[in-house]
């Protein structure tokens, strides 16, 4: 019995301390300052030029059953190449969402970009707060994040900083 108890202690231990480590400080190729971000967003953000301050990240798409499941394995998002839009921070009452897309916004358009052959974008921006959107084709502009106020795909911009991005596409999956 006092083997299976110092057992289960060293594995607890174990796990305590392997789960706990701090995600390393690593330095973005287009920031100047250095910002905390995990591994896995750091792998998905490139640039060929440098931004100082504004966004940076990926846009990927997913679709088809994400339950979980035992007998099936997880499905990766996959990057995709898309127009990126940035608006002053809009909520839902200042846009028009029809059959799951938005087809008017009357907020000011800021800036609009093209994602990479591997999802990747980045752009300057100036301080503020902003709301983002895809364009998918005829559909219109696509956004699924909201914050308790009310706002679409809410983002900050902070005095010389890269705010990281995963903009995930997901209207065609279920969880």
């Amino acid at each position: 019995m006092k083997k299976l108890t110092l057992f289960f202690c060293l594995i607890s231990l174990f796990s305590t301390l392997s789960f706990s480590q701090k995600p390393k400080k690593k330095v973005h190729k287009r920031a100047k300052k250095v910002i905390v971000i995990s591994p896995k967003i750091t792998e998905s953000v490139a640039s060929k030029e440098t931004v100082n301050q504004g966004i940076c990240g990926s846009i990927v798409w997913k679709s088809g059953n994400l339950m979980p499941s035992p007998d099936q394995t997880p499905v990766k998002a996959k990057p995709v190449q898309r127009e990126l839009f940035v608006y002053d921070l809009t909520t839902t009452e200042q846009a028009t969402l029809q059959d799951g897309f938005y087809k008017a916004i009357v907020t000011n358009l800021i800036k609009s970009v093209k994602s990479d052959s591997e999802g990747k974008f980045c752009m300057e921006l100036p301080e503020g707060r902003y709301s983002l959107f895809v364009k998918e084709g005829d559909k219109g502009l696509y956004a699924n994040q909201f914050d308790g106020e009310g706002n679409i795909f809410p983002v900050k911009v902070s005095k010389d900083k890269v705010s990281i991005i995963v903009f995930t596409i997901d209207y065609q999956a279920v969880y």
